[in-house]
């Protein structure tokens, strides 16, 4: 019983010896007519995977890297402004915006920092319905910025399922109405996102 047990092991091993290598061959023809024109051929599968990403620029940077820094808007009023409400245009030549997704259409949002910018001497805040920002460039929008929450999102559209767009963003602060003096500070964060 034992013989014939040991037997039926070694013959296992022998056909799993013979098979796996098998498994493993690649595919080959073999022609050995004689006295006609002869041909072999074999195939192969080929497969590149490709990651899904995305990436956003808001602010100076060096573009497709992560960089740390945070740039800031600002609106420097003169006392004119102050007494004669009217939009205000922020400083500089606005900011440049990146953005590059490869998974189809691409959602991106603003959410500003809860209770709007803040003036915490005077305990006074601007509410960030009053900052507007426009794009350079129809095809990256500037989201509307949310209070403490995400506001409505813009909806970038994939061309061949890729979302390749840079846009400068340029400022508006609304200043409708006088406010105390100080500096009014808000971070607000910009997300996009891939289905």
């Amino acid at each position: 019983q034992t013989m014939k047990f040991a037997k039926h092991l070694m013959a296992l091993a022998a056909v799993a010896a013979v098979a796996v290598p098998m498994s493993a061959q690649a595919e080959s023809d073999v022609n050995t007519v004689a006295a006609v024109a002869q041909s072999a051929s074999a195939r192969l599968n080929f497969r590149v995977t490709v990651p899904k990403v995305i990436y956003l620029q808001v602010g100076t940077g060096t573009a497709f890297s992560d960089v740390t820094t945070v740039d800031e808007v600002l609106f420097s009023l003169t006392a004119g402004q102050v007494t004669t409400p009217g939009a205000v245009a922020a400083s500089g030549a606005g900011v440049t915006a990146r953005i590059l997704g490869n998974g189809g259409n691409v959602s991106l949002a603003a959410s500003g920092a809860s209770g709007g910018l803040a003036n915490a001497p005077m305990s006074t805040s601007i509410p960030w319905s009053d900052i507007t920002g426009t794009s350079s460039s129809a095809g990256l929008p500037h989201p509307a910025i949310g209070n403490g929450a995400a506001g409505a999102a813009s909806s970038l559209t994939a061309t061949a399922g890729i979302v390749n767009q840079t846009a400068t963003w340029t400022f508006s602060y609304a200043n409708a109405a006088t406010v105390a003096a100080g500096d009014y500070t808000g971070q607000v964060t910009y997300t996009a996102a891939l289905p």
